[in-house]
This record gives structure tokens, sequence and C-alpha cells, in this order.
């Protein structure tokens, strides 16, 4: 049984009994780091010396989205930087940029996550715009050989590529190529799309997970490919994975050319005989960053990988 210490007060204060704690003169009180500064600022880098924060905001600013988070490990300052509201703001006024206005997200960052503009960027769905969205695809192919009883069969592969833009805009292209030689065309696309009839320009339009896409089939004039798609992710904020639902086109007899920013349902067609639904192509779509590009698995040729899990 614990025994509490009794002691007297000065006569100043008035003579009276009270029980005393320890602790209770840490009531009150804001205690600072055990760690000291001096050994604080030895454990800093030369660049944390050199710079003042004000700058290493400035420099972090300038970063991608997903090189931002790569700078949270580093040390704790920059990880402590990197969590700058205003970073993460700029961050999710990009990523929704034509998808909502800024009061809108404001007050959703309020309502639904507490203040938090990076926990707002990590749980809200969104495309990337820093790489490309690829689908390996592959099937069967049985060839025709003259006086011979067994025939060769082939497998063929060929892949389904997607950028997107933030403003709406959507770069697509099907090609039996592999990543790291297609990106350089989906790179300088606005320069080179005149002259590569390989791609074509779309619109996109995203309403929370799904995704639906429309575009101008290449080399036509009045055949229209519209695509529906989900977004998921391997891990929280990634947004790394588009499911295919289904692939469409609709050929149009008269020759209108239908503008490329026109969404609809598949039931809002002139004539459903014109209305083709295609089964083959639909892999999933793994997002590959540019500077990950040159290393991606998709790169290896058929012989090495048959087959391609996307997770």
């Amino acid at each position: 049984m614990a025994t509490a210490v009794v002691y007297e007060t000065s006569p100043a204060a008035g003579s009276y009994v009270n029980s005393w704690r320890p602790w209770m003169a840490l009531y009150g009180l804001r205690l600072r780091p055990a760690t000291p500064v001096a050994s604080h600022q030895v454990l800093q880098a030369p660049i944390q010396k050199l710079l003042p924060e004000e700058m290493m905001l400035t420099i972090l600013g300038k970063l991608p989205t997903a090189q931002l988070a790569v700078a949270q490990c580093v040390c704790l300052q920059w990880r402590a930087l990197a969590d700058t509201p205003d970073l993460w703001r700029a961050a999710c006024g990009e990523a929704f940029r034509g998808h909502s206005d800024p009061k809108t997200d404001a007050r959703l960052v309020r309502v639904q996550h507490r203040g938090s503009w990076k926990a707002m960027f990590l749980d809200r769905p969104h495309l990337r715009f820093d790489g490309l969205y690829v689908s390996r695809n592959t099937y069967l192919r049985t060839g025709i050989v003259e006086w011979r009883v067994k025939n060769p069969v082939h497998l063929v592969c060929y892949f389904r590529y997607y950028r997107f833009y933030p403003d709406g805009h959507l770069l697509y292209r099907t090609s039996p190529e592999v990543v790291s030689k297609v990106a350089r065309s989906m790179t300088d696309a606005p320069r080179k799309l005149k002259s590569d009839d390989a791609l074509t320009w779309g619109r996109y339009r995203l309403e929370g997970i799904k995704l639906s896409t429309a575009m101008i089939y290449p080399n036509s004039a009045s055949t229209e490919i519209r695509s529906r798609l989900k977004l998921r992710s391997t891990v929280r904020g990634a947004n790394n994975r588009l499911d295919v639902d289904s692939i469409v086109s609709y050929d149009r007899g008269d020759g209108s050319v239908v503008p490329v920013d026109a969404h609809g349902d598949d039931d809002d067609v002139e004539d459903p005989s014109r209305l083709r639904s295609h089964q083959r192509g639909k892999s999933p779509f793994v997002f590959v960053p540019w500077e990950r590009i040159a290393e991606s698995p998709l790169n290896l040729p058929v012989s090495k990988m048959d087959f391609y899990v996307p997770g």
C-alpha cells in the first residue's frame, strides 16, 4: 500500500497539510527533446546545412509526385518537409484537374480526409501521367504448311498502350513492339502524330474507379472504339492497374466523323447491328513509370515469358 508523503507549507502560504506527488510538478510543462541541438546538427547532411527549409521546399515542389514520395525516405528532415500540405495540395490539383474544381477539393479534404491533402491524394482514385499503361496480350495462331502432317502453332504477342493527359486527352497505340521501343514515340507524340498512323488521339472520362475512353480507329474516318475500364491499385495510392470490362467498335456506314469527346453507352448507337464487341486483347493494363521503362519485365520476349500475370 502506497504511503503519501506529507509536508507542511510555509507560514506565508498558510499552514495546512497537503499530499505531494513528484510527477505533479510536470503538469502544464512542455518538455524539450532529449537530443541536444549540437548533436542534431552533426547528423545533418551537407545539403541540409547549406540550404534553408524554404529553399528545400522550393526544390521538393519541382519534383514529380512519385519522386516526392521517394524523397520522404531519405531522412527524418526530408520526411517532415515533404509532408508540407502545400506540396500535396499542388499534387492534388494536378491529379484531379479537369475532374473537379479547387473549391470542391477543399471541401472534400475537410469532410472526408480530415484536412490532409496527402491522404486525399492517396485515397482518391486518379490516373497517373508520369508513364504508360501497358497491356500485354497473347494468343495462339495455327500456321498452314503444305505437304506436312503437323501444322505449326505460333504464340502471337502484342501490346496496347495508353498515355493519359491531365486535360482529358489520351494517346493510344497497338503494337507488337515492347514498351522500351514504343515509349519514345509516345513521348514525342504531339510532333509525330501526323506522320505516325499507329498513334491515335482520344478522350477519356473518369468517374470514381470507372474509366471510359473513346477514339477514332486509325486509318478510318467513321469507326469509333469505346472501352470501359476500372482503375485499381496494388498498394495504397498506386493507381497502377486498369482492368478491361469491354472493348467495342462501332462502324458508322454514313461516313460521319464521330467526335473523340463523345462518351456514351453502347445502347446509344443508331444501328446496334454495326456494334461489335471484342473478346481478344482484354488483359489488364500495368502502369510503367518513365524512369523504369528500360528495366520493365514487359520487355522480355515470348521465348523468355510466354505469359504475364499483372496481379
